[in-house]
């Protein structure tokens, strides 16, 4: 988890206080439970958390864009250029490790999102520009795809594929993934084909 805009003394206590949420929205779903509760599985005075989060939707919130922050920071810069194949893959296995370890957060996010975009416009900006920016990522490997020759429509109807039909793939797993049924790793192989090769036609080897 990040700690982005954290005092180094508030850090270890807002860290533990959003670990114990994600651990009480796992177990009771992700309405059910409020502030209170949260402060006495962690242990921490209510006032002292509500002065950090004085609301349900600000302890959300925070817990959703740092996992967005998490999810859309770009690759290293020592990491050595790619082809576009590479790119999309290393993207996809990344999406999906990251949807299996924070699948919590990325079910309120959903929620989330229509929620600000009613009562907190700012911060609908902010998280709408994270997700913006992740999505032209893709455009872009998908644009040098299609500029080399190597993506394909791989049903022959030479409908281009979007980054938005891309993304809507791979944030299905929460429609349906069922962690014991699979490991992340073999998730990974399936939405690896599923991409690259039935959705942008990448010739197989």
């Amino acid at each position: 988890m990040t700690t982005t805009d954290l005092a180094a003394p508030d850090a270890p206590f807002v860290l533990h206080v959003l670990d114990t949420a994600v651990q009480l929205f796992s177990r009771h779903g992700t309405t059910g439970v409020s502030l209170d509760a949260v402060a006495a599985a962690a242990g921490v005075d209510p006032d002292d958390l509500r002065r950090v989060f004085p609301t349900r939707l600000d302890l959300v919130y925070r817990l959703v864009v740092d996992r967005v922050r998490l999810l859309t920071a770009a690759e290293p810069a020592n990491t050595a250029p790619a082809s576009p194949v590479e790119q999309m893959r290393r993207l996809v296995r990344r999406h999906i490790e990251h949807s299996c370890r924070y699948r919590v957060e990325l079910t309120l996010r959903r929620s989330l999102l229509r929620t600000l975009r009613a009562i907190s416009p700012p911060r609908y900006r902010e998280l709408s520009l994270l997700l913006r920016a992740y999505h032209d990522r893709i455009a872009r490997i998908i644009d040098q795809g299609r500029t080399d020759g190597v993506y394909t429509p791989a049903d022959g109807s030479g409908e281009p594929v979007t980054a938005t039909t891309v993304l809507d793939t791979l944030d299905s797993t929460l429609n349906w993934y069922d962690p014991s049924s699979m490991t992340p790793q073999q998730l990974g192989d399936v939405y690896e084909d599923l991409v690259l090769h039935h959705l942008l036609g990448v010739a197989r080897r």
